[in-house]
């Protein structure tokens, strides 16, 4: 039976009294265990999901800054997994433009030594598991079909904003990346086509990061994301909201009409706030108020943070 594994991992394999107290879980389970690993520029998130989706642990550590600290770290993340119990798989989330199927991750990211390389073949050449890797805001949608908010969907799509705009379409379980694994860059699209390129982009009118800054240009103050909220009774902050609303209900508006999801899912730490989606709906349904009953259906994504380690599971399973 798979237990929970210790916390503080370091790239220094834990000490053997690190794993003397060990909690089991409650109950047998006949269920496997697969290990994921979501790569991020700054930290790296880990844990065992099992194969309901249930994700039993997690936990993370920097991001090593060289290849050779990379897999170091990522030893030591298996060796001390498979201490605490045995696992089936080891499913990688990582950013870029992923070849899912050569395991060569394309593409520029804050993590340059996983680029243009057969980014799988140490962990395969070195673990007796199969191993795969998938992109981050792929293994987040996949999630959501899995065990979330778009669980009994065939169709759908996400749309996470934060930094930027991006995310993906599923389409019977199968994650559309397109001829150049360009799919779901919906941050690329030009929604306003007076603005100089890129800034009439989706990630250039809709983001959060792009809302903040321009409330924060309008009061001459710095502010965060919870400040825009906090002060949305100012008339300034609410029209920057209002804006904001409205060029993610025109992105999502386009997006319905391209791909026509069964439903579109939100997602990134802003959607955590109910009137985001309302506010996006409100413009959405404005859109399309001539369409008679017809309404583009829109929600917030189930899973968050851990979005992404359940999702590289669900693709390990379904490719294995």
């Amino acid at each position: 039976m798979w237990i929970s594994m210790c916390s503080c991992l370091s790239i220094i394999p834990c000490p053997k009294h690190s794993l003397d107290n060990k909690i089991p879980r409650k109950g047998v389970s006949t269920m496997q265990h697969y290990l994921a690993i979501d790569i991020g520029g700054t930290s790296i998130k880990y844990g065992v999901v099992q194969t309901d989706g249930t994700l039993l642990s997690n936990d993370h550590v920097p991001t090593p800054k060289t290849w050779k600290a990379f897999l170091e770290q990522i030893d030591a993340i298996v060796n001390n997994t498979q201490a605490a119990g045995p696992i089936q798989g080891i499913a990688f989330s990582a950013p870029g433009a992923v070849d899912s199927s050569t395991g060569v991750i394309h593409g520029v990211t804050a993590l340059p030594y996983i680029h243009e390389q057969p980014f799988l073949e140490p962990f395969q050449d070195q673990y007796d598991l199969p191993v795969t890797v998938l992109n981050d805001a792929n293994a987040a949608a996949l999630a959501e079909g899995w065990t979330g908010a778009a669980a009994s969907l065939k169709r759908y799509a996400t749309v996470v904003i934060g930094t930027g705009v991006g995310g993906a379409f599923i389409d019977s379980n199968e994650v559309m990346v397109g001829s150049h694994f360009h799919g779901g860059e919906y941050g690329y699209w030009i929604l306003d086509p007076n603005a100089p390129h890129p800034d009439g982009t989706w990630s250039k009118v809709g983001a959060t990061a792009v809302l903040v800054k321009r409330c924060s240009d309008r009061l001459g103050l710095p502010l965060t994301g919870k400040d825009v909220f906090d002060l949305q009774s100012d008339s300034r902050i609410h029209e920057e909201l209002e804006n904001f609303y409205r060029w993610n209900a025109i992105g999502l508006y386009n997006l319905q009409f391209g791909l026509d999801p069964e439903r579109i899912l939100i997602g990134g730490g802003i959607s955590r706030r109910p009137e985001v989606r309302d506010g996006i709906k409100r413009h959405l349904d404005a859109l399309t108020d001539s369409f008679g009953t017809f309404r583009i259906d829109v929600e917030t994504c189930a899973h968050f943070n851990e979005a992404n380690l359940i999702g590289a599971v669900r693709f390990h399973l379904l490719t294995n």
